[in-house]
């Protein structure tokens, strides 16, 4: 994809949503549109951030700095809006009944849902979690469960393998925290079975694009981990590396430098399907639906700074 493209892409988004909005959430809207091969409909956007403020409570995180990321799945999801709206509030209902607090990352994990019934292997998963990491275990990892427990196989195996992934890549230079724990969550997405050769894969991944001189930094962990879930082979890394270095070099990306890897990964996995040895459209879904939720999830984080920078300066 070119450049231009995402420039101008951006531009248009950055525009139509408004001043009021932060220039980093057009961006991830952008990277949605773009990500799925669609040209941004500025009206279509418009009508469903309308149905999302005429239905939701003013202090509804879907009112907040999700709006316009969940405006965008919701735009173009293969479910009408309402239906789709209606679906996302009964999913992140059945978390908060499955004793997840309410917040923007229950709604996260909402997307990720196909139907409320999954929210019970969601808490399990969770909980299972809680026992090999009791202070790391947050709200941050709802996403990640929500979609990774209703994959094949035992929970509690699935996180003992996640317990496993996170050891066996801190010796390798992965620095401990929230951001191995969700790079050790990504790597069970295929089996809950431990691979020493995914691990293996995973720092040959780390160490390609530091030596191409890519910035590789905590953030990007769960990244990584999507491309050796994608068994991105050398050809495919060379994809990754080349269009980084084209953000690199835009202007739009000199303001945003933690955003060119996902960016560029995201772009080049859309683009490449067939990296993986299944070849099933549902796993690229999959894949997209994980960058996306890693996205609004850097995006969370990006706002909290954002509005505490700003308590503390008034």
């Amino acid at each position: 994809m070119e450049v231009k493209k995402i420039e101008e892409t951006y531009e248009r988004i950055s525009k139509a949503l408004g001043w009021t909005t932060d220039k980093q959430v057009s961006l991830a809207v952008a990277m949605i549109y773009l990500s799925r091969g669609r040209e941004f409909d500025e009206d279509a956007h418009h009508q469903v951030s309308q149905l999302i403020k005429n239905q939701e409570g003013f202090l509804s995180p879907l009112r907040a700095h999700l709006h316009h990321i969940v405006t965008a799945y919701l735009t173009l999801g293969e479910k009408p809006a309402q239906e789709a709206l209606e679906l996302l509030n009964a999913n992140q209902r059945a978390l908060n009944e499955h004793k997840f607090w309410k917040s923007s990352y229950t709604y996260l994990g909402g997307l990720m849902m196909t139907k409320p019934e999954e929210a019970g292997r969601a808490r399990e998963l969770y909980k299972a979690m809680q026992t090999h990491h009791p202070f790391l275990t947050s709200s941050e990892d709802i996403p990640y469960v929500a979609l990774l427990s209703n994959q094949e196989g035992d929970v509690r195996e699935r996180a003992e393998t996640m317990n496993r992934y996170y050891k066996e890549l801190r010796p390798q230079g992965f620095s401990a925290g929230n951001q191995l724990q969700w790079l050790s969550q990504v790597l069970t997405f295929d089996s809950p079975v431990f691979q020493p050769e995914v691990a293996g894969r995973v720092v040959a991944i780390r160490d390609f694009l530091k030596a191409e001189k890519i910035k590789v930094r905590a953030e990007h962990y769960p990244v990584l981990g999507f491309l050796a879930v994608a068994k991105a082979d050398g050809e495919a890394l060379r994809a990754v590396v080349d269009m980084a270095r084209e953000l690199e070099a835009s202007k739009l990306f000199r303001w945003y430098g933690q955003w060119v890897l996902p960016s560029a990964i995201q772009l080049t996995l859309a683009e490449s399907v067939q990296l993986h040895d299944k070849g099933v459209a549902v796993f690229a879904a999959s894949v997209e639906m994980l960058l996306q939720a890693q996205q609004a999830a850097m995006m969370l984080g990006m706002s909290a700074i954002i509005a505490s920078s700003n308590n503390s300066g008034s």
